[in-house]
């Protein structure tokens, strides 16, 4: 009885064997080198390059320089009555009494991405695979240097406080032609182009971007 038992002990031994040695060379299963060889350390990239492109700021990709002119005017208790004499008058007798301003200025719009607000989570990579989602294209600055304005016209004392508002008026006016222009369709390709070249020579090959 003992020595049936140990033939078949012997029996189920031998099936198992025979059948994980063909399991093996069928690469079902792996083999015990396989399974005891130390593993190659796979080391998540994307913290270290997710820091290395923020570390790029903000990357002006479009500038439009431009000139733009715009005025202000201002109705005073003088001007009021030379405009009501006026009215009634076939022809106009007094010249205009009111306060203007006409001012021109030259700078430049600046559109890009800024890298900053790169997310943690706006990269994954596979392989040699990577996909990216940058932050949305936009204006990052106008610049009108203190040079670049000059009072064209000026009727009536104007505050510096009055002065500084036309100024303003003359940088949102630039901001304007700028998007009129779709500085930001340009800047957003130049990006993408910039990215992909800077992915490429991290040693990616596929490389999927989005806003």
């Amino acid at each position: 009885m003992r020595r049936r038992r140990l033939r078949t002990l012997f029996g189920v031994a031998a099936i198992a064997f025979v059948s994980i040695w063909l399991l093996q060379k069928i690469n079902v299963l792996p083999t015990l080198r396989e399974i005891f060889s130390p593993k190659p350390l796979v080391i998540d990239e994307t913290p270290v390059l997710i820091k290395e492109i923020r570390s790029i700021g903000q990357l002006i990709t479009a500038t439009l320089y431009d000139e733009v002119v715009v005025d202000s005017i201002e109705i005073t208790k003088g001007s009021r009555f030379v405009r009501s004499f006026n009215a009634i008058v076939p022809f106009r007798i007094l010249p205009s009494a009111d306060k203007q301003i006409v001012l021109v200025a030259r700078g430049k719009v600046l559109a890009g991405t800024d890298l900053n607000l790169l997310a943690d989570s706006s990269m994954k990579i596979s392989g040699d695979t990577v996909w990216l989602q940058l932050p949305r294209t936009k204006i990052l600055d106008a610049i009108i240097n203190p040079s670049g304005y000059e009072i064209f016209v000026e009727n009536g004392n104007w505050s510096p406080q009055a002065v500084t508002a036309v100024k303003l008026k003359a940088r949102e006016k630039m901001i304007d032609h700028a998007f009129e222009q779709n500085i930001i369709d340009k800047a957003s390709m130049k990006t993408k182009a910039v990215m992909e070249d800077f992915l490429h020579a991290a040693g990616f090959k596929i490389i999927v971007l989005s806003e």
